[in-house]
């Protein structure tokens, strides 16, 4: 027989009886819990209840302890397993029978309680515990007869099935032997921590052999440093029993790092009592592998960690990426759009109209756009518009404004919308001034130097957002159109403003009257000049 089929028959056995095994303490444990919900009337029986559940299930682990001794070695043929069992046929026989005993003892004390809700329930899985227990008793009753001492005799009492050799053939003929050196799909940096030296060399020259880089420490506080500099790590290997600084504190300081960071950690440790499993899971390692270390299945899960390591980053790297487009359609949205407007906007309310009680519009138009275009041509016009127009812009934000449009060289923008704003007449003038100041000083073009007029009005408007793709933010309203009016009625380097605005700027600008004018659509207007000094 190959020695890969004999592994895997010795290990089905060791299966079926355990699977028995998995029976009873499973059922035992979970009774134990759910006796809790009994009623408190009779004390007395639900301790003898417990007790007898609690022999149950530790007597089940000493089972699963002595069976798991007896196929302890990897390397052994199933004449050693039955030699194994004969040898310890006495001290079975006396756990197996302190087991039926005892099953039989909680099924009297169920029947006992009169509480027919649990009854049946507990009846039922007591039942399972007793027929688990008596089928692997048989098994290995079989196991220490004489008469068990081939694989043909295992099928003949029941120990294995047909079934169970044919899927033993199947993986043995599948499966290839271990190779020195396992190829991983993400070649990485592993942290190797172990206080023993000669540990950490052997899994440095395995792993390293396998593709990956390694990093040794021995010692939690190498460890710790390790991780506290930075280094771009995939993994970690970490020992549990070191001077010092042990694995668990290793886990526990470095908890929060470690998961920012999507580092698995995988501990290596001849402690493998289910307390100290727990509590490296607990702790936040991705798996534990006990010593004397089988290469292949760390490598295997070295492999299925980085694995998970590396959908993590690509979903973290995913996320940013869609967050980073999320902040560029809001940053863009904030540049169409007021802000308040744009929140309401995310918020989902897509009709966006409100009534503006009271704010002031400017309209800016540079003199002689047209002749002027045809002779810069495209290129030098759009150039100069941009840097006019991003100054403007700059002012905007400045003084507390919403710019609402451009339309060729007309420039619009709006105070005390859509946030109300008292002193609205005052900032729009300010803006005014700037407006003018800036466009004096720019370089003559042409052999001319740049004129505009500016117009403004206060009153009351209509402001919302309009448009499904092209959506912008805009205002309606008398109050527009006077504004509009005002700056084309206006004069060259100059400011024009209605008689309304001059109320709102009475005493902080230097306003002359400008006379009454016939004003197209509006009749005759007193309306006002501020020019620059001198």
């Amino acid at each position: 027989m190959g020695e890969r089929l004999n592994e895997l028959l010795i290990g089905k056995v060791r299966h079926n009886l355990k699977t028995h095994l998995n029976i009873i303490c499973g059922f035992s444990e979970l009774l134990c819990e759910e006796i809790e919900d009994f009623s408190d009337d009779d004390l007395a029986k639900k301790a003898a209840l417990l007790e007898a559940l609690e022999t149950i299930k530790a007597k089940g682990d000493d089972i699963v302890k002595y069976i798991d001794q007896v196929f302890a070695s990897h390397h052994f043929t199933l004449e050693d397993v039955f030699a194994q069992l004969n040898a310890q046929a006495a001290v079975f026989e006396r756990q197996a029978a302190v087991l039926i005993v005892k099953i039989s003892e909680a099924l009297l004390h169920v029947r006992a309680l009169d509480e027919q809700v649990f009854l049946q329930a507990f009846e039922q899985d007591l039942q399972r515990i007793d027929g688990a227990t008596r089928g692997l008793q048989q098994n290995l009753k079989s196991l220490l007869s004489d008469k068990v001492n081939s694989v043909e005799s295992l099928v003949g009492h029941g120990i294995l099935s047909q079934s169970d050799l044919e899927l033993v053939a199947s993986l043995s003929d599948s499966l290839q032997e271990t190779p020195d050196a396992l190829e991983t799909k993400y070649p990485s940096t592993i942290l190797v921590v172990d206080d023993n030296p000669a540990n950490t060399e052997y899994l440095r020259r395995k792993l390293t052999a396998s593709g990956h880089q390694v990093i040794m420490a021995n010692s939690g506080q190498e460890a710790e440093a390790q991780i506290a500099a930075g280094r771009e790590l995939d993994l970690i290997l970490l020992d549990i029993l070191m001077p010092g600084l042990s694995g668990y504190e290793v886990l526990g300081r470095n908890h929060d790092l470690l998961r920012e960071r999507n580092i698995p950690v995988l501990v290596v440790s001849s402690l493998d009592e289910q307390d100290t499993v727990y509590r490296c899971l607990e702790a936040g390692a991705e798996d534990f592998i006990t010593k004397p270390i089988n290469f292949m299945v760390l490598a295997a899960r070295i492999n299925s960690a980085l694995e998970r390591k590396y959908l993590l980053d690509r979903e973290e790297e995913h996320l940013a990426r869609i967050e980073s487009e999320k902040q560029r359609n809001e940053e863009l949205l904030l540049n169409i759009l007021p802000q308040p407007i744009a929140m309401r906007m995310k918020a989902n309310e897509y009709l966006i109209a409100d009534a503006v009680e009271e704010c002031s519009i400017l309209f800016g138009d540079i003199v002689g756009f047209t002749p002027l275009s045809q002779k810069l041509g495209a290129v030098k016009i759009v150039e100069m518009l941009n840097q006019i127009f991003t100054c403007f812009d700059d002012y905007c934000e400045d003084i507390g404004l919403e710019k609402i449009k451009t339309i060729g060289d007309n420039y619009m923008v709006a105070s005390g919308v859509p946030t109300p704003d008292a002193d609205h007449a005052s900032k729009i003038m300010e803006m005014g001034v700037r407006m003018l100041d800036f466009v004096t000083h720019y370089p003559p073009i042409e052999g001319s130097q740049l004129q505009m007029r500016i117009g403004i009005h206060s009153g009351p408007a209509v402001a919302g957002v309009i448009g499904k793709k092209k959506f912008v933010y805009d205002l309606w309203g008398d109050a527009v159109n006077t504004a509009g009016r005002m700056e084309s009625y206006g004069l060259p380097g100059a400011v024009h403003v209605s008689a309304a605005t001059a109320e709102l700027l009475k005493g902080r600008f230097d306003l002359q009257p400008r006379g009454e004018m016939e004003v197209k659509g509006k009749g005759i207007m007193q309306t006002f000049l501020w020019s620059p000094p001198g």
